[in-house]
């Protein structure tokens, strides 16, 4: 039964379009039991911001499923055209994709390690929610969960961080060992600090956030915000609060931070973040016992990960090659060999007939080397046969 897939990605769609193929935690499983009855046999379904999937499992190899994609959009509110903004797979080259996805070479940040989880926790919650996923579906799911470990533990794909938000937060890992993240200001709504703060908030719950914006109301929008102090940019500039550590991404012409600023903060050593083009912190104001690592220097880092990573792209495409390669090979002789061990005693009841036949010119004590002989080559051809597949 061959494996079909239809899907989306930040290559072919924007986000607006994705969201309408997004479904909901709380009605998603009686959404995906509604589209079961549009002709489904079984449905897998993955979602991330940049990646919207569906798998399926046709009934045979002549099924045509595009009349199951085009039925699946319409459910959705889409017209059949939208069918032209994802990409449609089966067979081999739907595994294929799979296994490329879950290893991360398919990802907006190539080698970015949430992706395989993404597949893992989709998987479960489908089998939970007691959605039917076949029994091939499954194999390639665990095909592609094997080889993205295999990858990650033999090539260094996801070793060296690619954005600057994630070489930032690599980086801050390192200083806390010198200095403590007990207080740590973010200042802009930029994604980049979204990520930080999501990070620090997932990461060190005990760490003291305070995010800081010229409109402090315009933070309340992001769940982010959520549990933490909401400041305005001048109320901070003009009396700020102790900070180990700050993070700055803004879109100011000007710098922020200048000699004002820091003969205000205390005498604190802390470590400051600048992600901002241009910057936010003028640097000949930083005082001597505070650390500034900006935007040029990570971004600098960041490219020549770009080129190390791509090194170990190379290296990631055999080791898919060679499992897709065995996974079929097993995937074609496991029949056979179910069909081969109903064969084998047949062979030998016709084996040991003609050996009757014989048995007047045969000793009796030697009748157990026979049928050991008769089993063996039995066998014998029978891998033989295999290796013929």
């Amino acid at each position: 039964m061959p494996i079909h897939a239809w899907g989306t990605d930040f290559n072919r769609s924007d986000p607006e379009f994705r969201k309408h193929l997004f479904l909901a935690d709380d009605s998603r499983a009686d959404r995906i039991r509604d589209i079961l009855r549009l002709g489904f046999r079984d449905l897998y379904y993955i979602h991330t911001c940049n990646r919207v999937e569906f798998y399926t499992t046709a009934r045979n190899h002549f099924e045509d499923a595009r009349p199951l994609w085009l039925s699946l959009l319409r459910y959705l509110g889409l017209p059949d055209q939208s069918f032209y903004k994802g990409y449609a797979l089966e067979g081999k080259s739907a595994v294929r994709h799979l296994v490329r996805v879950a290893c991360s070479l398919e990802s907006m940040v190539i080698g970015e390690p949430q992706i395989n989880g993404q597949l893992k926790n989709a998987l479960a919650w489908t089998l939970d929610q007691d959605l039917p996923v076949s029994a091939p579906l499954q194999r390639a799911l665990q095909l592609a969960f094997q080889t993205a470990k295999e990858v990650r533990s033999i090539t260094g794909i996801g070793e060296k961080p690619l954005s600057v938000a994630n070489l930032g937060l690599q980086r801050f890992r390192t200083l806390e060992t010198e200095k403590k993240a007990d207080a740590v200001a973010v200042v802009g709504r930029s994604s980049i600090n979204r990520i930080v703060i999501r990070w620090l908030k997932e990461n060190r719950p005990g760490t003291e956030i305070l995010w800081v914006n010229r409109n402090p109301e315009a933070l309340l929008q992001y769940e982010e915000s959520q549990g933490l102090e909401c400041v305005g940019l001048d109320t901070f500039l003009e009396a700020p609060k102790s900070f180990d550590y700050l993070f700055t991404a803004t879109s100011s012409p000007e710098p922020i931070f200048g000699n004002e600023f820091f003969d205000r903060v205390s005498d604190d050593p802390a470590v400051l973040f600048d992600f901002a083009q241009p910057s936010d912190i003028c640097a000949d104001c930083v005082p001597a016992h505070f650390k500034l690592l900006s935007m040029d220097d990570l971004a600098r880092e960041a490219d020549e990960n770009k080129k190390l990573r791509m090194t170990e792209i190379l290296r990631a495409e055999p080791i898919i090659e060679q499992a897709l390669h065995r996974f079929y090979l097993e995937q074609k002789e496991t029949p056979l060999l179910r069909d081969f061990s109903t064969v084998e005693p047949e062979v030998l009841r016709s084996l040991y007939e003609e050996l009757q036949g014989v048995e007047k010119w045969v000793p009796a004590e030697s009748y157990p080397k026979f049928e050991k002989w008769a089993r063996s080559l039995v066998k014998k051809h029978l891998h033989l046969s295999r290796e013929h597949l």
